[in-house]
């Protein structure tokens, strides 16, 4: 190779390392010499004027921070003693008096039996700053530059947990504006921004140094007050609501009004967690809008009544969304009656679907309950399990019923209306209902099942040993199945009150015909237990936990089966 074309090669090296930000030296410990690769364009690179001046270590050392040249000194030496590479960052003051972030990468080499360190100093300024960017974005919020919900959240952690049990523990307000949907829609998001903007600046500019506050919601603030009197809350939310409504916000379109509401909730000895704080404020800040604009309410139980009515609402419109969509689905758990044997019987546990997560039973069906809908969702369940009875012949099923469906006519003649519709697959249905149910209604309960079984479905009562019914009661709902309580169940193998009590269970159950099922199964010793002590039935996470759509209820229904369940 000629040497214009190694130059022509060196030159094209120089220019790459340019562009890419990078500049190479090599350093003679020595002589105290530096050399630089480009040496025309190294004071640009650093952001001074005398590049040619930065010729020695002592030279390019005295530009550094002094807070990182100890860094720098430790990982050269390191780097020297062992033998191998290091990296090390630091900050250069340049000419303009700003600190530039440079990431230098080195390692000694031997030259005729001298070593000499060859390094790249890169810089890494652009990174420096999207790395603080991130960070500061995990604490502040990027509209307004108060403290994100996060960062909010942890702060009055801490703030509950400093106090300890102390009585006066201070407030936490949530502010919200009122009625920027309007704004949104007349003004535009931009100007709706400058109001969240003017917003937050005028709720900071009436708290106290020692007060936090950051945006918690899109149109929400919150506030943490610290050792506040039940009179000072008074006097800031006063103040809070002012601050906002006194004065026209003036924005890129021109004057705007805005108000706001708040809820308070007092860090009392109650409130142990920041979500508990939360979720008071939040409430109460409801029942302030419940009042009316530019208005402030302080938690209390009254309070806890409406905001419960709110999450019922919100709860009905979710259930029955979640029916009319189809996302009402069963998870199937097994009932074996030896730990060998193939599952071919499942209880059918409701699952509901939202937002793309698996929703259990005990979050939804009590409220369902309480709003007259469950009858919906038993209805729903019974049509699962029965298109689940034609796709897997050789699969039995037990399925919950709800007291409130079983007592109301109308629901039950419909319940049943589907039973004998699809009398093929009843022969194969368990309907469960829980003993403290039938306690309360003995004599309704007793039509409802004759009639199930009628069908040729099987009964059984659920929560056994919870609600203590009489032997009478026993023999007139002619029961098939007892599924003994899980609290009698779960640690039997070592608790002789426990065996006792499922002892007396197996021979009432015994002398009335029946057949038992021990719910809550969590380990061997207690399956081995029970089915010594003569269970006929085990279920429980030990012998398999709810599934939904494993590949047996996966099988598509024959024409008939579809006919069927649709009569």
């Amino acid at each position: 190779m000629s040497s214009k074309s190694a130059a022509d090669q060196t030159d094209t090296l120089q220019l790459a390392m340019e562009v890419a930000g990078q500049a190479m030296f090599e350093y003679d410990q020595n002589t105290d010499q530096l050399s630089w690769s480009s040496p025309d364009t190294i004071g640009s690179f650093l952001g001074i004027k005398a590049g040619d001046q930065i010729n020695s270590l002592a030279m390019l050392v005295s530009l550094i921070s002094p807070e990182d040249i100890m860094a720098r000194e430790s990982e050269v030496k390191n780097a020297q003693d062992s033998g191998r590479g290091y990296t090390v960052e630091y900050r250069i003051k340049a000419e303009d008096g700003s600190l530039r972030w440079y990431e230098e990468r080195g390692s000694w080499l031997a030259f005729a039996g001298e070593q000499r360190l060859i390094g790249v100093l890169r810089t890494i300024q652009e990174q420096k700053a999207r790395e603080s960017r991130l960070s500061w974005l995990a604490s502040y919020d990027e509209l307004t530059g108060q403290l994100n919900r996060q960062r909010v959240k942890e702060l009055l952690s801490q703030h509950i947990s400093m106090t300890g049990g102390e009585c006066n523990k201070g407030a936490y307000i949530m502010v919200g504006i009122d009625n920027l949907g309007v704004v949104n829609s007349d003004f535009g998001f931009d100007v709706a921004d400058e109001v969240i903007v003017e917003t937050s600046a005028r709720l900071m500019s009436v708290l106290s140094p020692n007060d936090s506050l950051g945006r918690v919601a899109g149109t929400k603030f919150g506030i943490i007050l610290h050792r506040t009197e039940s009179q000072d809350v008074r006097t800031v939310c006063n103040k809070l609501l002012g601050a906002v409504r006194e004065s026209i916000y003036t924005t890129q379109t021109g004057g705007v009004t805005a108000s706001v509401c708040a809820g308070v909730a007092v860090i009392d000895e109650e409130v142990k967690t920041s979500d508990i704080a939360m979720a008071r404020a939040e409430a109460a800040l409801d029942a302030a809008r419940q009042i009316g604009p530019s208005s402030w309410s302080l938690f209390s139980e009254k309070t806890e009544t409406v905001t419960r009515r709110k999450r019922y609402t919100e709860m009905s419109d979710t259930i029955l969304t979640a029916l009319n969509e189809r996302r009402i689905e069963l998870a199937y758990q097994p009932i074996v009656s030896d730990l060998n044997d193939q599952w071919t019987k499942y209880e059918c546990l409701a699952r509901m679907i939202h937002n793309g997560k698996e929703i259990p039973a005990p979050q939804f069906i009590p409220v369902a309950e309480r709003l007259g809908l469950v009858h919906l969702l038993d209805r729903r369940v019974l049509e699962l399990a029965t298109q689940a009875l034609y796709a897997k012949p050789e699969v039995s099923l037990n399925v919950n019923i709800s007291w409130e469906t079983v007592k109301d006519p109308v629901w039950a003649e419909g319940y049943l209306a589907h039973l004998r519709a699809n009398r093929d697959v009843a022969d194969r249905i368990t309907v469960e209902l829980t003993e403290t149910q039938v306690v309360d209604a003995v004599e309704a309960s007793k039509e409802f099942v004759s009639e199930i079984k009628d069908v040729g479905c099987h009964f059984a009562i659920d929560d056994f040993g919870a609600g203590y019914t009489s032997f009478r009661n026993l023999k007139a709902l002619d029961i098939d199945v007892l599924k003994i309580d899980g609290s009698f169940v779960t640690g039997v193998s070592s608790s002789r009150e426990n065996q006792l009590f499922v002892r007396t269970l197996l021979d009432l159950a015994r002398n009335f015909g029946m057949k038992t099922v021990a719910e809550w199964v969590d380990n061997d010793a207690d399956a081995m237990l029970l089915k010594g002590l003569g269970v006929d039935y085990l279920q429980g996470f030990y012998i398999g936990r709810p599934e939904r759509k494993p590949e047996w209820s996966q099988v598509e229904k024959s024409a008939d089966a579809v006919a069927a369940c649709s009569a």
